[in-house]
C-alpha cells in the first residue's frame, strides 16, 4: 500500500470532487479540502476543509499548506460569457498553482478536458486549454500532470441526467453526426485516476484517459446501452445542424435572460458537432478503468432512480 499522503483538493464538493474525495479517504490519505460555504466538520471530521473560493489567495495558501501534492478539479463547464470561463479556468488555476508554488508544495495535478486538444471550438475548450498552459509554465518549479477526461457521468452528475430522462421515455435526440465518435468515462474511474497520479507520479506528463474502449462510441451505442439498462430500446433522432443551432440559441437567450448559464448555447454548439472526441488512452501508472459502459450506465441510472429524477412520461 502506498504510504498516506496529505492531497490539497480543490472543487472538492463538486460532482468529481466528491467522488476524489471519497476514495482518497476510503485509501488512507489525508485531505484538505476547499469549499465555498463552511461545512459541517462533524460529520467529516478526517477532513480539513477550508473556506474560501479560488479568487482568494489567503484561502489557497492555507488549503495547500502542508500538502503532498494539489489536485486542481475545480472549474466551469458552463458560463455566461467568455471571459467568465477564462476567469474560472485560467484565471483559478493560475491562483492555485501559484498559491502552490509560493508553499512550498512539490506536485500539482491539473484536471483539465478533453475539450482543450481543440481550442478554436468554444470558450471552454479555450480556456480548459489556456488552463493547462499556465501549468506548463510552472513545468520544471513543480511536478505537473495534466489529466484530460472525455465526457464524463456517474451518480451526482446533474448534466447528463437528460440522456438517461430520453432513455426511460425510449428515445435519445442527438446532437452530434451519426458518424461522430466519442470517449466516456464514468466518474469513479477519472477518481481513481486521479488517485494513480497521486501515488504513482509521472512528471510534467499529460494523459487523456478513457473506460478502455478503442475507437470510442457512437451515438447509436450510447442509445443500445441506455436502452438494455431501461428495458427498452430507444429509438434515436440525429438533429440536424439547424436544429442544434437553434437549440444552441435558446440556451443562450435563456442564459442572458436568467443570468444563470445554460450548458447548450451558441458557443457549444461546434464542440457538440465536431466528430472526434476520442481519447488517445494513455493511462497514469497502475490504473486500468474498471467501468465498462453497460455497467456505468446501470451505475447512473439506479442512482438517479434512488433520487426520484427520472420519470417515464409515455
Amino acid at each position: 500500500m502506498t504510504d498516506p499522503l496529505t492531497i490539497a483538493i480543490t472543487g472538492a464538493t463538486g460532482f468529481l470532487g466528491g467522488h476524489l474525495v471519497a476514495q482518497a479517504r476510503a485509501a488512507g490519505h489525508r485531505v484538505r479540502a476547499l469549499s465555498r460555504k463552511p461545512v459541517n466538520t462533524n460529520t467529516n471530521q478526517d477532513i480539513v476543509w477550508i473556506t474560501g473560493a479560488l479568487e482568494d489567495q489567503a484561502a489557497l495558501e492555507t488549503l495547500v499548506t502542508g500538502a503532498d501534492i494539489v489536485v486542481h478539479a475545480a472549474g466551469a463547464i458552463k458560463a455566461l460569457s467568455r471571459s467568465e470561463f477564462f476567469h474560472i479556468n485560467k484565471g483559478g488555476t493560475e491562483a492555485v498553482v501559484r498559491a502552490a508554488y509560493a508553499q512550498g508544495v512539490k506536485s500539482f495535478v491539473l484536471i483539465s478536458s478533453l475539450a482543450a486538444r481543440e481550442p478554436t471550438l468554444s470558450p471552454y475548450a479555450a480556456s480548459k486549454r489556456a488552463a493547462e498552459l499556465v501549468v506548463d509554465d510552472y513545468a520544471g518549479q513543480l511536478n505537473t500532470i495534466i489529466l484530460r477526461p472525455p465526457a464524463i457521468y456517474g451518480p451526482g452528475d446533474e448534466e447528463t441526467v437528460s440522456l438517461f430522462q430520453m432513455a426511460v421515455n425510449g428515445f435519445m435526440l442527438a446532437p452530434g453526426h451519426a458518424s461522430a465518435r466519442m470517449s466516456l468515462v464514468h466518474v469513479g474511474d477519472v477518481a481513481s485516476a486521479i488517485l494513480a497520479c497521486c501515488e504513482q507520479p509521472q512528471f510534467e506528463v499529460l494523459f487523456e484517459i478513457d473506460d478502455g474502449k478503442d475507437g470510442g462510441y457512437q451515438w447509436r451505442d450510447l442509445a443500445d446501452a441506455a436502452g438494455l439498462n431501461v428495458g427498452r430500446p430507444l429509438k434515436i433522432a440525429h438533429l440536424a445542424g439547424a436544429a442544434v443551432w437553434f437549440m444552441g440559441l435558446l440556451g443562450t437567450l435563456k442564459g442572458l435572460l436568467t443570468r444563470s448559464p445554460a450548458m447548450l448555447t451558441l458557443a457549444k454548439v461546434p464542440e457538440l458537432r465536431h466528430r472526434d472526441w476520442v481519447a488517445n488512452a494513455k493511462r497514469p501508472a497502475g490504473w486500468t478503468p474498471k467501468w465498462s459502459l453497460k455497467d456505468g450506465f446501470k451505475d447512473a441510472i439506479n442512482w438517479y432512480s434512488s433520487q426520484n429524477v427520472l420519470k417515464r412520461y409515455f
